[in-house]
């Protein structure tokens, strides 16, 4: 397996960057002390927002529920203008379409039960499918006002099984799925289009012991009358200030291989590689970004291209470090230590070390990438 893997230490003063189901910081025990805590699916929504913001062509993916809407703007576009009921017969084409990818809940909302990870360029590749099947004849007697409800159920069912085989182009190549080959595809009602993600990410604890504050907070009615006394509003939010230990891996045969980007050019696979390795590095989550602005850079990153398994350096911080200067520093420090140590026990080899802040990201990134095709 060959592998480009990042490893970072990263500072946030007064956040709260992933709340839990009572709106408090998510912590973790490890070492016999509370971490502070940031589950590896919140970092990743705020990598795949980045990567899409800076690479939209390539990163196209959507998770959501409301693709009917979509389905059926594609559909009126490959009928011939000269089509008869095209807004009916598409949008009866795309509840089927829809029915087969996640099973329909709201014919009116435009959503089926289920979420789905999906480019535009797939919902395209499905829609061409469809229309090389032959659906006319079900569609007119589902049209048909002289059929009987029991004939066009009947009629309905078979024209969903023809929607099911179109469904199945969704995995076809396209060009703007990379953000879908890196994070993983899960379809709950179809395994066949399920996708493994090439990249890995690990839950970011802090690498020392952390409790959570309360901040009690209130605000003035700014207009309320002078006999009356008191706040507009009172309340509370928790929040905590934590060094972080953060893990990302990049399996990069698995992203070549012939279900992920294979299809891609030597210069767009390097392009997608950097443009991930960049927003792996700088997004942050966006939890109470207007009210405690969490937008703190990596204190350090240690970048390796190497073959073998994923490595992570998390036990660097077992044993929790303990405030002397600050957290960053002993972090760092720990960090390096602890891979100089699992190098030397296990003969780890690497092809590239490279670290920021020695180099900056652009340089880091081009050096990862050196002899990449």
């Amino acid at each position: 397996m060959n592998l480009i893997e990042l490893h970072i230490i990263q500072s946030f003063p007064v956040t709260c960057l992933n709340r839990d189901d009572v709106g408090a910081p998510k912590s973790a025990l490890f070492g016999g002390v509370q971490r502070a805590r940031v589950s590896s699916q919140c970092w990743k929504r705020a990598v795949r927002e980045l990567a899409k913001e800076e690479q939209p062509g390539f990163f196209g993916g959507n998770r959501t529920r409301y693709i009917i809407s979509d389905l059926k703007n594609k559909i009126v576009l490959k009928f011939d203008q000269t089509e008869e009921k095209k807004e009916e017969k598409a949008q009866i084409l795309a509840n089927a379409i829809a029915d087969g990818l996640g099973k329909l809940d709201s014919i009116e909302k435009g959503n089926v039960k289920t979420m789905l990870y999906v480019s535009q360029l797939e919902l395209q590749n499905i829609v061409n499918k469809m229309f090389e099947l032959d659906f006319s004849e079900l569609l007119n007697n589902i049209l048909d006002e002289n059929k009987k409800e029991k004939e066009k159920e009947k009629v309905t069912k078979e024209l969903n099984k023809l929607a099911e085989k179109a469904a199945k182009n969704m995995k076809n190549a396209v060009k703007d799925t990379a953000d879908i080959s890196l994070f993983g595809r899960m379809v709950a009602d179809d395994h066949s289009l399920m996708l493994e993600g090439a990249a890995n990410f690990s839950h970011p604890l802090s690498t020392h012991k952390v409790s959570s504050e309360i901040d009690f907070f209130s605000a003035v009615d700014e207009i309320m009358p002078e006999e009356e006394e008191g706040a507009g509003h009172i309340g509370t939010l928790e929040f905590n200030s934590a060094c972080y230990y953060r893990y990302i891996g990049l399996n990069l045969d698995l992203l070549k291989d012939a279900d992920h980007l294979s299809h891609f050019s030597d210069e767009e696979f390097n392009s997608v590689v950097s443009t991930f390795i960049k927003a792996a590095i700088l997004a942050v989550p966006t939890a109470r970004k207007n009210s405690m602005f969490g937008f703190n850079p990596p204190e350090f990153v240690l970048g390796l291209k190497r073959a073998g398994q994923p490595l992570s350096l998390a036990n660097a911080f077992e044993n929790p470090i303990r405030p002397k200067n600050g957290y960053v520093v002993p972090s760092i420090e720990e960090m390096k230590k602890k891979f100089e140590s699992l190098k030397n026990t296990f003969g780890i080899k690497t092809e590239k070390e490279v670290n920021i802040p020695e180099l900056n990201i652009n340089i880091f990134i081009d050096r990862l990438l050196q002899n990449n095709s």
